[in-house]
């Protein structure tokens, strides 16, 4: 009786091992077909893609966001005058923001306004909010839009950001 008792136990524990209700089932191509960055060829996962860059404060991926004839704008309030600049000078202000703060959390919200003109163009506003931790005294908050125009060469490509206009108050 007690060798009996032994074996079920065994049982018992070679099963309850073998056999992990919690565990995924086995999927032979793995992450192959994920796109855990963001599917640049789709306007959201443009959005999700621009998070991961910010996020993970990446100039790899962020420069991957935008055309060579990219420009940023945005309302300088004291000098009562819109500021532009290229994509050239955009990765650096951000090279230097990624390296020099602790952490940033971009958080997409409701669109505005995604107009795609044809498959090629589209027009998109979205708010966002933005916090950037530079050390533990010093946090920034931002809340606002983006406006943006988004091209691509063809149906098939990445969309990439022409233009962007920052509406916001930071």
């Amino acid at each position: 009786m007690r060798s009996k008792l032994i074996l079920a136990a065994i049982a018992v524990v070679v099963f309850a091992g073998s056999c992990n209700p919690f565990a995924p089932g086995y999927d032979p191509d793995g992450l192959l077909t994920k796109n855990l960055l963001g599917d640049r060829n789709t306007i959201d996962g443009l959005f999700v893609y621009f998070k991961n860059s910010y996020e993970l404060r990446d100039t790899s991926l962020y420069s991957k966001l935008f055309s060579n004839d990219f420009t940023f704008t945005y309302f300088d309030f004291d000098q009562n005058a819109n500021v532009n600049w290229d994509k050239g000078e955009e990765m650096a202000l951000t090279w230097n923001l990624f390296r020099t703060v602790n952490t940033i959390t971009l958080d997409w919200n409701f669109y505005v306004q995604k107009d795609s003109v044809d498959e090629l163009h589209a027009q998109v506003i979205r708010a966002f909010n933005l916090t950037i931790v530079e050390n533990e005294n010093t946090i920034h908050s931002s809340a606002g839009r983006a406006r943006l125009t988004l091209i691509r060469s063809a149906a098939t490509e990445p969309w990439q950001i022409s233009y962007w206009f920052d509406d916001s108050d930071f």
